[in-house]
């Protein structure tokens, strides 16, 4: 036994204090499928710890040698402390919790009655990713990624804005959002409209959100600013996160709003998510995409990068799909 408890909530007299000053990563030595952690939080004898699978666990004094330093073996050291840290600040702000429709054992139970062969198996590759003859369709994602990833890439941007050809870069987003189905086409329709000066504004935006230095942040809160004056009004989630999740599946997910918030509710219902884009629950969701991802190869399912997360999600979550529940 190893003494620890699931508790989001923190003792008030440590609430401005939750975060480690030089935070180490972490793993619990008989539990590492809950992946690594860092410190949030000590008083009383115990100390709370973030996980990547979205838990807060609660350790007593005696259960701290269990926690034992530890190194990401896909992702920078940088990147997963700021996402573990992000975890905990969304769980203390939150003002409401999720309810979930389906536990994420549930979901898996699903996933293997609709898929019993797995993400390498030839039916979700079939439906999802690719065709041995060749003959893909919107629905696969293996060749939406390598045309986004041959277009878009950051040597072809830098070369197209140098000669500023904002048009070209355009083009290539139309042709490829064109050929997928993780967008709807009104909004293709609405793009194929831009002016001139709009779709250099529209290019430059996307070229920094795809290859912008620093914090994703700001360069999301950009993107998002003109995307919202090019669609006129709202817009969508999918449009909004499609292109960083063609050009790099690793690290970037498509939210796919009405799926994504049922996932939230069994990962880190507390946290904070919006119905409109924005960089904060971006950030939210993207963390949850990575909790699924982990926890699925923590079943022994091994997801090829988020695009499989996002299938995953929207296999086992859409009304369809629960009534396997009961079957």
């Amino acid at each position: 036994m190893d003494s620890s408890s699931n508790d989001f909530s923190v003792p008030e007299r440590v609430r401005e204090q939750v975060l480690d000053d030089d935070p180490v990563l972490l793993r619990h030595i008989k539990r590492p499928q809950w992946g690594l952690a860092i410190l949030a939080w000590e008083a009383d004898g115990r100390r709370a710890y973030q996980f990547e699978d979205g838990r807060l666990r609660n350790f007593k004094e005696g259960y701290y040698d269990l926690l034992q330093p530890a190194q990401p073996e896909q992702r920078s050291e940088e990147a997963v402390i700021i996402d573990l840290q992000a975890a905990i600040g969304s769980g203390l702000s939150a003002d409401k919790v999720l309810t979930p429709v389906a536990s994420f054992e549930q979901q898996v139970e699903i996933f293997k009655k609709l898929y019993p062969d797995g993400f390498a198996g030839e039916k979700w590759t079939e439906e999802h990713r690719s065709t041995p003859n060749g003959r893909d369709l919107k629905r696969h994602r293996d060749p939406v990624i390598a045309q986004t990833q041959e277009r878009l890439s950051a040597e072809a941007c830098a070369e197209l804005v140098a000669q500023e050809k904002f048009g070209d870069i355009n083009a290539a987003v139309l042709d490829i959002l064109g050929g997928t189905s993780l967008v709807g086409l009104s909004d293709v329709k609405v793009l194929r409209t831009m002016d001139a000066e709009t779709g250099q504004r529209f290019a430059e935006a996307l070229v920094g959100l795809l290859h912008g230095e620093g914090d994703l942040t700001p360069r999301f809160k950009g993107w998002i600013e003109v995307l919202e004056a090019t669609l006129e009004g709202k817009p969508s989630w999918r449009v909004s996160t499609v292109m960083p999740a063609l050009l790099a599946p690793s690290e970037h997910v498509c939210v796919r709003h009405s799926a994504f918030i049922r996932q939230a509710a069994s990962i880190a219902p507390s946290s904070q998510y919006s119905q409109r884009p924005t960089a904060g629950a971006y950030r939210n969701f993207r963390r949850v995409a990575r909790v699924v991802l982990t926890r699925l190869e923590g079943e022994g399912l091994k997801p090829r990068d988020l695009m499989d997360v996002h299938d995953f999600v929207w296999a086992t979550l859409r009304d369809s799909a629960l009534e396997h529940l009961s079957t």
